[in-house]
Parts: C-alpha cells; structure tokens; sequence
C-alpha cells in the first residue's frame, strides 16, 4: 500500500513546527492518519495533539546523548512505517533533528530509492519564521532545496504572525519561491494580543480539539483550517 509522508521541519527554533503540526491534525480528523512527534528537546507535539489519542500519537526519540541523530534508528522506524496501518503520517522534527536530516539525504543513503522501496510519498514541509528568524529559516531551506536536488515535493509554509511586522520579509519569501518553484503557502494569523488570538493560543498549548475550544475561537480556528489547509 502506497503511504503519504510528511515531514515538517526546520533547524530554526520557535518558528512554529509544532504549531503547524497541530493545525494538520485539526484538519485530517482520519482514523487512518498517524501522527508522529520527532522533537526529543521539547515534545510540544506530544501535549498539544493529546486529543488525537494514543492510536494516532507516537513520540520517539532519535537523539542520543550527545543530541546527534542515530540515522540507523531513524531509517529503521521509516522501514517499519511501511508495516503500518496508516495511509497518512505525519512527523514534527525538532530543530536539532531537523538539522541533521540533510546530511542523513545527502550522506548516508539514496533516499528517493529508499523511499520509493518502501512505496513511500515523501513531502517536505519546511516553517519559516520572519524577524530574527527569517534568515536562519531561509539557509534552512536552501540546504534542503540543495540536498533533495527536485526528487521530492517541498512546501514552504510561512507563518503569518512572526511576519506581521515584517511586510518587506513576506514579499521577498514569496517572491524566491516563485522563482525557485516552490509552492507556498501561510498559516497562523493569530495575534496573541486580540481576544479570539489569545483564546485560540491558549487551546493549542492546552491540546484541545475543536470542540474544546469556545464558540468564538472555534469558529475563528475553522476559519483558520478552511482559508490554509482546505486542500486536506
């Protein structure tokens, strides 16, 4: 059976992996969806989808003690996925795993031919964060760019709000992407400062589902997932 795979990373942290995370499995309420928190430094992933369950929610760590990524381990739960009953997975990288899959592609093995053994469709979802985060977030995203050489699918997603101050930032990382073929997407207009914003903020620290949430912030959170992630 054919698997979707999804990667959501970047070596920049704060930028809103985990985040984004949360707002796919607000938006792929499927039985036959798995999600998967990569982060061993802080597992936000882990709290926040807490309402998934344990049937939808694994946590693993591919760290060892010296926070470097034991590729072997990580190349084995890849080929175990493909035993899986899942048709969707989705895995939230933190930002020290994030930075060593590069070098995993680029060093270790032919990746496009590992995946496409294990009849794997592997997308690369990559956060960028604006202010102080945009450059390291951009440099993130040249190496993979460079690394996976077009044989995989590569999604740049910029997360509304850190960009809120930085118009010129936002144009410019749209601008790139449309020159470089990427597709590009935003997600996140939530300003913590605004009642609706913060209530929203809140829920996703806390895990809640949908229906946790009040009327207001629930209806704003629709909004969110039909205007960013209507395509699942």
């Amino acid at each position: 059976m054919s698997r979707i795979i999804e990667f959501t990373l970047q070596s920049k942290g704060g930028v809103g992996k985990s985040f984004h995370t949360y707002c796919r499995a607000l938006s792929v309420p499927d039985e036959h969806s798995l999600f998967v928190d990569v982060d061993s430094s802080t597992q936000t992933s882990t709290r926040q989808l807490k309402f998934l369950g344990a049937e939808r929610l694994e946590t693993i760590s591919l760290l060892d003690n010296r926070d470097v990524l034991v590729r072997d381990k990580f190349l084995g739960y890849m080929e175990s996925l493909a035993e899986s009953p899942f048709e969707r997975i989705f895995m939230d990288f933190g930002a020290p795993e994030s930075e060593q899959i590069p070098a995993l592609i680029q060093r270790d093995i032919p990746f496009r031919e590992f995946c496409d053994e294990l009849n794997f469709e592997v997308v690369f979802n990559v956060v960028i964060g604006g202010g102080g985060a945009y450059k390291a977030s951009v440099d993130y995203l040249q190496k993979i760019v460079s690394v996976l050489n077009d044989e995989f699918k590569i999604i740049v997603w910029e997360n509304i709000t850190s960009f809120n101050q930085f118009p010129a930032l936002s144009a410019e990382l749209a601008d790139n992407c449309k020159r470089m073929g990427l597709l590009y997407k935003r997600f996140g207009d939530f300003e913590p400062s605004t009642l609706l914003g913060g209530q929203v903020l809140d829920g996703i620290r806390r895990g809640y589902s949908l229906s946790d949430y009040s009327p207001g912030a629930r209806i704003r959170m629709k909004k969110e997932l039909k205007e960013n992630f209507g395509h699942e």
